[in-house]
């Protein structure tokens, strides 16, 4: 066996290579990650300062950070039906606002949790698009710019199923929660720190909760708002008092028991202006 490996004559080969332009693309790989790792970084924090752009008045710089914000927009708006229930039916009211008007969570999802990602996303590219081409191939960049997506569609569909959560539990009036009266006259007061009222309106509220079919008299009902898990959910009823029933946002009629009618309609007689209430413009 020592003679046949001895009798095997291996070719001396010469590397011919070029060691310079393999370190000069070694070290442009390098400096190109560490360039992305700061744009992108760079790109997290001004999406998730993006909307200060509203305030700024130097159009430079008001164009730059408002990129995150209106390609968010934009997003959302696709998806989401500009005019809801809500929006069309509490016009001129004092309501919850943001892409999500159901749940904190869901729209603390949009903004700024959306807007920091697209941030991150938008200039860690642009930092692939001013790299050395030979190094920071399409190839590279279509992998780049695959997971920024894939983790967008993720938090943007986790925060539309939040939200839709939040709008089925509302339907059933799901949870314990504070309410928002309104007076016809357009002001509000938010029943939280009187104790004993907000435990007796909750009392009465879910005693007789019950599907009706009565005709509803549009013109003698005003929002009522509640306010539920700690403020974490928000759904937005309109009822009647007079009637005795309060309508859901997909116009499901409940009837409501006649000492909810008057114990609500006391309280915001006592919360006139000049008290603790808090006045709302119609």
């Amino acid at each position: 066996m020592d003679e046949i490996r001895d009798r095997i004559e291996i070719p001396q080969v010469t590397y011919q290579g070029d060691d310079r332009k393999l370190k000069e693309r070694i070290f442009k790989f390098k400096a190109g990650t560490f360039r992305i790792v700061i744009f992108t970084i760079v790109g997290l924090f001004m999406g998730y300062y993006s909307n200060i752009y509203v305030r700024d008045t130097f159009f430079p710089t008001k164009l730059i950070t408002a990129i995150p914000y209106k390609l968010t927009e934009a997003v959302y708006r696709l998806l989401l039906p500009e005019n809801t229930w809500i929006s069309a039916e509490m016009k001129g009211w004092d309501t919850i606002g943001g892409y999500f008007l159901h749940s904190v969570i869901a729209d603390l999802m949009a903004v700024p949790l959306t807007t920091t990602l697209v941030g991150g996303a938008v200039y860690g590219s642009l930092a692939y698009f001013t790299g050395d081409k030979r190094v920071f191939t399409l190839q590279r960049f279509l992998k780049f710019a695959g997971c920024w997506c894939g983790l967008l569609l993720l938090v943007v569909g986790a925060a539309w199923g939040i939200d839709a959560r939040a709008k089925a539990d509302n339907e059933r009036f799901a949870g314990d929660g504070w309410f928002y009266l309104h007076t016809s006259e357009g002001r509000g007061h938010l029943v939280q720190e009187d104790e004993e009222a907000a435990g007796m309106l909750k009392e009465y509220f879910y005693s007789e909760l019950t599907l009706t079919d009565v005709e509803r008299d549009r013109s003698g009902e005003v929002p009522l708002g509640i306010y539920y898990d700690n403020g974490k959910r928000y759904g937005v009823y309109m009822i009647n008092y007079e009637l005795q029933y309060v309508v859901t946002e997909q116009e499901k009629v409940y009837h409501i028991s006649g000492e909810f009618a008057e114990a609500a309609t006391e309280y915001m007689k006592k919360m006139q202006p000049g008290e603790t209430g808090q006045e709302v413009e119609e």
